[in-house]
């Protein structure tokens, strides 16, 4: 009996065994094929005889490991008929190449030559694309040295607004409201976004026989009167101005107060949604320097608050509930904006979207205040580094807590501006249409010295990209060129950040102790 029971339980934990190392390995290989970077090999592309001759696109790159190819659908019914989206193996055949710095693993070379790639295909845009801060874009890049992106790319599209394309998660407008009710004070008429409906001039395609023409000409007319449409609904008044200082005073009195109902004053309660729980900004110790404050709480929502169940947390987001992050936000004074870098203009959602809740008051760290001053909406954050210590910060906190008519001036701008998507200063859907047009704007450079039409068909374009003042900093108009740009100065940690480097395996066992126990 004794012998029988011991060999069933050999048995349980045999199977256990076999299990266990089933699963490790499903993992393992699970982590292996989703982790595993995404190189393209070159594969010759048959030649076709297409009626119209589209710019192709192609992406290099996955985005956030997600394949572009031919199959996506990036452009409108518009647009396909003069752009199209090649294969990433196919590369080599395209007007544009579109490259994801946080996905690149290596630029391409020549095989059996010494040649080199970018040498032999002068003529493609290669444009690099990051969302990410100067910090976390080149980690899965294989590189000797950051200079080795030197001399390869010649757009950009990234968080500075000195990019050729600025990203943004979100712009803002003055309400339309608030200036019909100047516009009747005052007895002042604001300047409004007014397009006349673009009329293409059909006489200067009567005579040609060029399809190319005829059909680039239509997509053009189409799209100027559709971006002068969208342009002027999402801004009346323009986007992304403030109210000066003056007409802001001037509107004090008129704003409607809010009522706060709090059963301690004593006590300033703060929100902090966090994923990352090492970072290059150290926003870690500062949040655990802050909380030792006295009458501060921080409650952490997040993956960092799995690390212990909070007992003073009992709510939790998961995937799939909507508005979650915002009805917690309801319930807090306060939310912590911090970035995980401290690098040029790296201003993410944590608050554009986060922050801008019209709730809670987001204190901001990361980019400088100067560059909140010049992106963000006016009196919207209380950036950190207005103060010499966590200590002022803490005090500031408190009197505001004290103070509803002080505190409720980080919130009077809900009734001065919207804030959306519609009033970015790019919409990221127009990367790939600017490249396209670009594409065409070369194309049409060469046939311009002598042909009317397409000196017509350059001044759409051209006009195009001023409707929403896209300048493109780093391409030519006149000369339909662009200038190769050195990477190591525009997006470098080391010139671009003033950060600290990412903690050692140490400092994250002592983060883990030292810092986010005690957080708990």
């Amino acid at each position: 009996m004794f012998i029988n029971k011991n060999k069933s339980r050999r048995k349980l934990l045999l199977y256990f065994i076999c299990l266990s190392s089933s699963l490790l390995f499903i993992c393992y290989y699970s982590i292996i094929n989703i982790f595993q970077p995404f190189i393209p090999k070159v594969r010759i592309r048959p030649e076709r005889k297409d009626p119209f001759k589209k710019i192709f696109i192609s992406h290099y790159t996955t985005t956030y490991g997600k394949r572009t190819d031919s199959k996506s659908k990036l452009f409108s019914n518009n647009l396909e008929n003069i752009c199209a989206l090649l294969d990433p193996e196919e590369y080599p055949y395209a007007n544009a190449v579109f490259v994801s710095l946080i996905d690149l693993v290596h630029l391409p070379t020549l095989p059996n030559t010494n040649e080199s790639y970018r040498k032999k295909y002068q003529s493609q845009f290669w444009l690099l694309h990051t969302e990410e801060s100067p910090r976390k874009s080149y980690e899965t890049v294989q590189l000797n040295d950051i200079t080795d992106l030197d001399d390869w790319f010649n757009l950009t599209a990234t968080l500075k607004p000195e990019s050729d394309i600025h990203i943004q998660y979100k712009g803002y407008r003055i309400k339309p409201e608030i200036i019909s009710f100047l516009e009747k004070k005052l007895n002042k008429t604001y300047p409004r976004t007014n397009f006349s409906q673009f009329i293409l001039k059909q006489d200067f395609f009567e005579k040609t026989n060029s399809s190319y023409m005829k059909t680039l000409a239509n997509v053009l007319s189409h799209e100027i009167n559709l971006r002068q449409d969208h342009y002027a609904n999402a801004c009346p008044y323009t986007c992304n101005t403030p109210l000066s200082n003056d007409l802001t005073v001037y509107l004090q009195p008129y704003l409607k107060p809010r009522n706060f109902q709090m059963k301690n004053r004593n006590i300033v309660y703060i929100a902090w949604f966090v994923s990352n729980c090492n970072t290059h900004s150290n926003r870690e110790e500062y949040v655990s320097k802050l909380r030792s404050q006295k009458g501060i709480q921080i409650d952490v929502f997040g993956f960092c608050s799995s690390f212990f169940n909070s007992r003073r947390v009992s709510e939790r987001c998961r995937k799939g509930i909507p508005n979650c992050t915002l009805d917690i936000l309801t319930k807090y004074r306060f939310y912590l904006s911090f970035e995980n870098s401290k690098c040029d203009t790296y201003i993410t959602e944590k608050y554009w979207i986060n922050g801008l809740n019209q709730h809670a008051v987001p204190i901001v760290l990361g980019a400088s205040r100067e560059q909140y001053k010049r992106i963000g909406v006016p009196y919207s954050y209380i950036h950190v580094d207005d103060y010499q210590s966590v200590e002022q910060l803490a005090e500031e906190l408190h009197r505001l807590n004290q103070n509803d008519s002080e505190y409720m001036k980080y919130l009077q701008w809900t009734q001065l501006y919207d804030v959306g998507s519609d009033y970015m200063p790019t919409i990221l859907y127009d990367i790939h249409s600017t490249l396209c047009f670009l594409g065409h704007y070369q194309r049409l450079y060469e046939m311009g010295k002598v042909n009317q039409e397409s000196k017509y068909l350059l001044e759409l374009i051209r006009y195009l990209f001023s409707i929403k003042n896209m300048t493109l900093k780093n391409f030519n108009w006149d000369t339909a060129t662009t200038k190769i740009i050195k990477i190591s100065d525009f997006y470098n940690p080391k010139v671009n950040c003033w950060d600290y480097d990412y903690p050692s395996i140490f400092k994250r066992i002592w983060n883990f102790f030292s810092i986010w126990t005690k957080l708990f």
